[in-house]
């Protein structure tokens, strides 16, 4: 069977959920003998490095003061000529649009992929954005999603179910914490070990929830088992003085670090008692698993791919979105609650290790690019039918409007 070549094209490889997927997935694909190289639109990014030195060539020019995109698209074109990848895998909206006028430019039928790694509430915002993407859906031979949800919002724009397929996303289970490890790590924070430490993961952007999560700590904000801090963890994408200004107004500030972007955020969930994801939209959050893995019980809105990782009541809590009150609630039920906090942790673990691995993320994957690089490929949703056939973490539990 020949090796298939892959071309996987992004925007920058900076810190983020599809970035950090990325940097997982890629060098497990090369181990396994897949000839995968990734074209970056913007050369740069800070985890670059951790891929090229696992072996997987990373391409794509420096950014351009005029017209980068359409100069990135062309370079494109003209990478995908000289290399002839079988099969070209696009991952976030903007590349999916480029990339493919350069696959077009290039010239000689290419097996196209797209990765969808959000629900569409940016095209709300960008409407011109899901017209291209919808035009492009014929062309494209495989449609991913990462979730779920994120599958049904695809199903809703592309009349051939036979395209689709999901992916989640996987990760590997770090090593159990030891007790004198967290004392360490607040000691580095400056915290009390005694402390109860809630932590939220994401980029300060509206969507993401974090004025709600301030909204239902001034809530309880009395009734927290003392001391108690929150880390929030995430670069600022523009709302972070406001949420700064709602902290202060709402007498939490002194209790909230504003950590920023973060490289060693694993480091950060084996300090942590609570992890709490108040997005609005999700597709499916590398944040949320990796705090599962840590064995951390987790409170999420009960959205996207969120209803996919959490399993309500057992692996932690899932709540409405934009809701404070609902979140108060729950935020309470844990801090008040250690031994419902070790069994939802403990149960959580189990459920990326027996649902979420890695080796399960990347076997798809591996799956997928095999079957397209044949000369008359099934189509995706035929090679990973099991993937949508597992059964749903909430098939027997309502989603909730309250904590109790």
């Amino acid at each position: 069977m020949p090796v298939p070549r892959v071309t996987v094209v992004t925007s920058r490889l900076d810190i983020g959920g599809t970035e950090r997927h990325l940097a997982r997935v890629l060098p497990a694909l090369r181990r396994r003998g897949i000839d995968v190289a990734l074209y970056v639109m913007e050369r740069g990014g800070s985890l670059e490095s951790q891929v090229a030195a696992q072996g997987v060539r990373v391409e794509g020019p420096r950014r351009s003061r005029f017209l980068h995109w359409p100069r990135a698209t062309l370079a494109l074109a003209r990478f995908l000529r000289r290399e002839r990848p079988d099969i070209v895998h696009f991952f976030l909206p903007r590349p999916y649009v480029y990339g493919s006028a350069a696959a077009e430019l290039a010239g000689r039928r290419k097996r196209r992929v797209m990765s969808r790694r959000s629900l569409t509430d940016y095209q709300a915002h960008y409407p011109l954005l899901g017209v291209l993407e919808r035009l492009l859906h014929s062309r494209t031979d495989a449609l991913i999603g990462n979730s779920r949800a994120v599958v049904e919002q695809l199903a809703g724009e592309v009349g051939n179910r036979q395209k689709l397929a999901l992916i989640h996303n996987g990760i590997n289970l770090p090593a159990p914490t030891a007790a004198a490890e967290r004392a360490r790590l607040c000691g580095a924070l400056q915290i009390s070990d005694d402390a109860l430490v809630i932590t939220v993961v994401a980029n300060l952007i509206a969507y993401k929830g974090h004025h709600d999560l301030i909204a239902a700590l001034a809530i309880i904000k009395d009734s927290l088992p003392a001391p108690w801090r929150l880390l929030a963890v995430g670069r600022d994408d523009g709302v972070g003085a406001e949420l700064k200004r709602q902290a202060e107004a709402a007498n939490v500030a002194t209790n909230i670090m504003w950590l920023g972007e973060r490289s060693d955020v694993d480091g950060l969930l084996a300090a942590t008692d609570v992890f709490v994801l108040p997005s609005h939209q999700e597709g499916f959050s590398n944040a949320l698993l990796e705090a599962m893995a840590a064995a951390v019980p987790t409170i999420a809105t009960a959205v996207g791919g969120n209803l996919d990782a959490v399993a309500n009541n057992e692996t932690g809590l899932l709540v409405r979105p934009s809701d404070p009150a609902s979140l108060a609630a729950a935020l309470l039920r844990l801090a008040k609650d250690p031994a419902l906090r070790r069994r939802f942790g403990d149960a959580a673990r189990l459920r990326v290790q027996q649902r979420f691995s890695l080796d399960a993320c990347v076997t798809c994957y591996e799956k997928m690019y095999r079957a397209l690089a044949e000369p008359a490929p099934r189509p995706i949703a035929e090679v990973l039918a099991e993937n949508l056939d597992d059964g749903r973490s909430d098939d027997h539990a309502p989603l909730i409007e309250h904590a109790h």
